[in-house]
């Protein structure tokens, strides 16, 4: 499965609206076909596809705001199982044992995030966790270092870290640095309620 990313946008520029999808979900898309056009107030953008495969999800619509390293959709390489992303997308979170079933085995991008005007580049500091580590949302990872910030890079969700960049490499905002599989386990059963204490004498 490849994640389609929105790039950096421009010196100053935040964040950019959807303007039309080439493609929908289900279709065939070739390495390097355009997917998406975005509009910002300075320019348009192009985004292309990575990979040749089948377009399996639209995680933005035309007329949404999207900011640098948002995933907008996602390929699944060679047309294998385009129905996975919808079916993890539209299950509600109704009992947790199956908010935990439908998103079993399902894989989270960590991407760089924007790192301030004129800053097109930065360095990956040192992990806080290793690759097969156990994360929770939120935890922070891994901070990223600039000549002119220090970036903190936190888990999007709870699961096993994977990671593709390793400390001292440079990288750009929006690059996928690490993934997490969610782990998929089902939410602890609540525990009985403790018998009511005998009344005082």
């Amino acid at each position: 499965m490849a994640d389609i990313l929105t790039p950096a946008l421009g010196e100053s520029v935040t964040e950019a609206t959807i303007a039309k999808w080439t493609k929908k979900v289900g279709d065939a898309v070739k390495k390097d076909e355009i997917l998406v056009e975005l509009e910002t107030d300075k320019v348009s953008l192009e985004v292309v596809a990575p990979a040749d495969g089948t377009l399996s999800a639209i995680n933005a619509g035309e007329g949404d705001t999207v900011v640098p390293g948002t995933v907008l959709g996602q390929v699944s390489e060679g047309g294998a199982a385009a129905a996975l992303a919808p079916a993890a997308e539209a299950a509600p979170a109704t009992a947790p044992a199956a908010a935990a079933a439908s998103t079993d085995g399902a894989v989270v991008d960590v991407a760089v995030p924007t790192m301030g005007e004129s800053v097109a580049e930065g360095s990956v500091g040192t992990w806080l966790k290793q690759s097969g580590d156990t994360v929770a949302k939120d935890e922070l990872l891994v901070e990223i270092e600039t000549d002119k910030v220090a970036v903190e890079v936190s888990a999007p969700e709870a699961g096993v870290l994977t990671i593709n960049v390793q400390a001292g490499e440079a990288v750009t905002p929006g690059q996928v640095i690490a993934q997490i599989s969610a782990s998929g386990a089902a939410a602890p059963a609540a525990e009985p309620k403790a018998a009511a204490p005998a009344p005082a004498a």
